[in-house]
């Protein structure tokens, strides 16, 4: 059965920013990354958990293990620039555990679960207990995925890590995250006691670290009242709920007598608080999430594959807006990485100038360690593997973009830079430990020379609308 979804609706968007130069759209590379079909999905059900996917390179699976490729003749790794996800983690929001309880319990009470429905809502009372105090925090397979990436990276380029050079870490001020740079930097200390590392996370830095939306920029684009009716018609057809609904209540107008009768106190207004999309949205989360925790419970019974694709669907298409060069987001939304690409061409420029071009010295390595918010938009903006994509079709954008390859828990860029005397410094870029495509022109593929690199994305920067902000 074919479920790819051809919506009807023609996308109508007047463009209320006004800018001097023309955004960058992305040059288009050779390949696309979609949201996979449903042939695919059923072979492996773990392709749609959109960026709840656990880092799928790990140690105990070699196969998952990408190789590398063979630097050029007589070149030598030196340096290192990264920038990475938090690893796994438990759900943000309390309300994905317990809102669900709450009105799950409140159907039990007016005898309104099936059998079925009671069977969820003790797993989810089970759920909630152990999330209880821990709302996003890192878990232990998380901790355990930037362990395992600090010793492949270890592995793979030896040469940046030998004897005492000095490694420079850093992390937003969000405790995952700060725990995500000390599991791998404590992993890169067993591999070679005397490496100099530093740590550190501090508000100072977070300009380029974190979300870069001086005086909320972005976030007005993205969260204009237009793109928000889109978005909800979109899940309107995308959303398959009457099953779930029909399996866990007896009788479904419930949702509306629970919505007035037992509204929250903070509602007087009584407005939905809780809808069949909302049950169906919470199930999904903790369906996609719960491999990222020691908890041994899942819902994989509770919720359908259609079901889990129409979610996956629309949260692919709600990125897309976030992080794409969207009509959603003008064009421009992937510029909130502008400090960050500026900084991290401007860290391995000092890198350069500090050991040479001939790769004899180790520069070591400058490692970020932040949120998928920071990432998604940084492959967009260079167009990593595709990222920079520019869709005018809504219909279309889950055949053109699929933030699982982007940005699983963990998920990481890793700039790689060789040396060679008397010839140019090269680059080579891994997404996720895999060798990625740049929209710069290379004879040497995976590798790329770095001043044509950096050429290229200057350029970018300089059209984009929020350079100057932090000056």
């Amino acid at each position: 059965m074919k479920i790819r979804l051809v919506l009807t609706a023609t996308l109508v968007l007047t463009a209320s920013l006004s800018l001097n130069s023309q955004p960058y759209k992305g040059k288009q590379t050779s390949k696309v990354y979609a949201v996979p079909d449903w042939e695919q999905i059923q072979a492996n059900p773990d392709l749609v958990r959109s960026d709840y996917q656990p880092y799928p390179v790990m140690d105990q699976d070699p196969s998952s293990i990408p190789p590398q490729t063979k630097a050029p003749r007589g070149y030598r790794p030196f340096y290192i620039s990264h920038y990475g996800r938090h690893g796994s983690r438990w759900l943000i929001s309390t309300e994905y555990y317990k809102d669900p309880v709450a009105f799950l319990k409140k159907a039990n009470e007016e005898g309104m679960l099936t059998p079925k429905g009671q069977d969820v809502l003790r797993r989810m009372e089970t759920v909630e207990e152990a999330a209880r105090g821990r709302y996003g925090e890192l878990t232990r397979l998380g901790a355990e995925q930037h362990r395992q990436i600090a010793g492949r990276m270890f592995k793979n380029f030896p040469e940046v890590f030998k004897g005492n050079v000095a490694i420079d870490a850093k992390s937003t001020i969000v405790i995952r995250c700060i725990l995500s740079m000390e599991a791998f930097c404590m992993r890169l200390k067993e591999l070679n006691p005397k490496l100099q590392i530093s740590n550190d996370a501090s508000n100072h830095d977070m300009f380029y670290m974190n979300n870069q939306d001086p005086d909320r920029f972005f976030s007005k684009i993205t969260s204009a009242p237009e793109n928000y009716a889109i978005l909800r018609e979109y899940r309107k057809k995308v959303f398959k709920t009457d099953r779930l609904a029909q399996s866990i209540l007896k009788d479904t107008s419930f949702f509306t007598t629970y919505n007035t009768k037992f509204a929250y106190k903070d509602n007087p207004d009584n407005l939905p608080r809780y809808t069949a999309m909302t049950l169906l949205d919470d199930i999904y989360q903790q369906t996609v999430n719960l491999p990222n925790t020691d908890l041994d419970i899942r819902f994989d019974d509770v919720i359908t594959l259609e079901e889990i694709y129409g979610v996956n669907l629309y949260r692919n298409l709600s990125s897309y807006r976030y992080a794409g060069f969207s009509d959603m987001g003008q064009k421009v939304t992937p510029y909130r990485q502008t400090y960050l690409l500026r900084n991290i061409i401007e860290t391995a420029d000092q890198a350069i100038a500090k050991v040479g071009t001939d790769g004899r010295k180790s520069a070591g390595a400058t490692l970020r360690f932040g949120h998928d918010s920071n990432l998604m938009p940084l492959c967009s903006i260079m167009d990593i593997d595709g990222a920079g994509v520019y869709e005018t079709d809504i219909d279309n954008v889950a055949n053109v973009w699929n933030m699982e390859h982007y940005i699983p828990k963990a998920g990481n860029l890793q700039f790689i830079f060789y040396g060679k005397k008397n010839a140019p410094v090269l680059v080579k870029v891994l997404l996720n430990e895999h060798e990625a495509t740049l929209p710069v022109e290379t004879d040497k593929f995976p590798y790329y020379e770095w001043e044509k690199v950096k050429a290229f994305y200057l350029d970018i920067l300089d059209k984009s609308p929020i350079k100057d902000k932090f000056n």
